[in-house]
């Protein structure tokens, strides 16, 4: 191991308090125990957070992870934050002042001459018209994510990657009340409106394994990694076919698809996020299920949602990507995730039917 590997052997998630920090986490960390390849080996985990209290950090500390709470407007903090790390993963927050709070950690990450810095985005902030002024109301988190990942690309030139995500199916744990209450699935989008969701499992494995690819590929003139990922599904749907496949894979072949208002969908997501099944991540117990939960092929307490995660600035967000479906501009459809996992990955249906007795338990 060389010196400088010595010295800069940390890796830092941002955002740890947010579904995708914690679940990609939660990933690194399993590596680490088993000891997978050289990154996992070489490199230890920063998990930085607002706050501690109520996400099960425990669990990541258990299995090795350093939390930190941060300002992410104090410089200071941050600084003290960035010791001895090699490479950032930015998971912007879901927040007022995001923009600003990005733009803290690019540059004292920049300054801190941290060697490899990806970030985390959405599908389809490239594909607002930022000129038009009913854009910037309608996308406005969107166009900050778009703003985000230029500066990225400004600071950090050839050593950066940006990672753009679709939905999770994890979310519609959210929706489960619903859909084995009353065999319905009501969004606000219409039901022709075509759109994907992909099984964040299949994400935490490529996101680790772009990791390892950086981390073997340093220092050689040719990578064979890209500057940006797109992780969608390999086929989009519309609304009504999505329903339909969710409840193939539920046993709940009558699920129908309802087209809701906003309002209704925020009413709606507000009793979730203080409803008490969503209080505390899940504890399996099921020998049965204990190797298929360990290989991440089926949701363990890391790729449970929470309630927390409900607030006012994440509903905004899930709005927007709403809006950009109605108006067609989520119906992107890459080999990205299918090429770094070397597998297709899993399909509505596979998904849905492998976590099955999940969903039901909220009948």
């Amino acid at each position: 191991m060389s010196a400088n590997t010595n010295t800069r052997n940390v890796c830092i998630i941002t955002n740890g308090d947010s579904f995708l920090g914690f679940a990609i986490a939660y990933r690194m960390l399993q590596a680490q125990k088993k000891r997978e390849d050289n990154f996992a080996v070489e490199h230890k985990l920063r998990v930085l957070c607002r706050s501690r209290h109520g996400y099960g950090f425990n669990l990541l500390e258990e299995m090795g992870a350093d939390v930190m709470e941060v300002d992410y407007k104090d410089e200071e903090k941050l600084r003290q934050a960035l010791k001895d790390v090699r490479t950032v993963a930015l998971i912007p927050e879901k927040s007022h002042d995001s923009l600003k709070e990005a733009e803290h950690m690019i540059k004292v990450s920049h300054h801190h001459k941290v060697e490899f810095f990806c970030m985390h985005s959405m599908v389809g902030v490239d594909r607002i018209e930022e000129r038009q002024a009913d854009e910037h109301h309608k996308y406005h988190n969107f166009m900050k994510l778009h703003k985000i990942e230029k500066m990225v690309k400004e600071h950090f030139h050839e050593n950066h990657c940006i990672v753009r995500h679709s939905r999770f199916n994890q979310y519609f744990y959210f929706m489960a009340p619903q859909i084995e209450g009353e065999n319905m699935l009501a969004l606000p989008v219409k039901e022709n409106a075509k759109w994907g969701c992909v099984d964040i499992n299949d994400v935490t494995n490529a996101i680790y394994k772009l990791a390892s690819m950086e981390h073997e590929g340093r220092g050689k003139k040719s990578s064979k990694m890209k500057k940006l990922y797109e992780f969608t599904p390999m086929h989009i749907m519309t609304s009504k076919e999505i329903a339909r496949e969710i409840g193939v894979g539920l046993g709940r072949e009558g699920l129908h698809f309802k087209e809701i208002s906003e309002h209704q969908m925020k009413e709606y997501l507000r009793r979730m996020r203080d409803d008490k099944r969503f209080k505390e991540r899940p504890v399996h117990h099921e020998q049965n299920w204990r190797e298929e939960i360990e290989k991440l092929e089926r949701d363990g307490p890391w790729s449970f949602p929470l309630g927390k995660y409900l607030h006012d600035h994440a509903v905004e967000m899930m709005m927007e990507g709403w809006h950009l479906a109605n108006a067609g501009k989520q119906d992107i459809c890459t080999k990205d995730l299918k090429e770094i996992l070397n597998a297709e990955p899993r399909s509505v249906k596979e998904y849905f039917k492998k976590n099955r007795d999940n969903f039901k338990e909220f009948k």
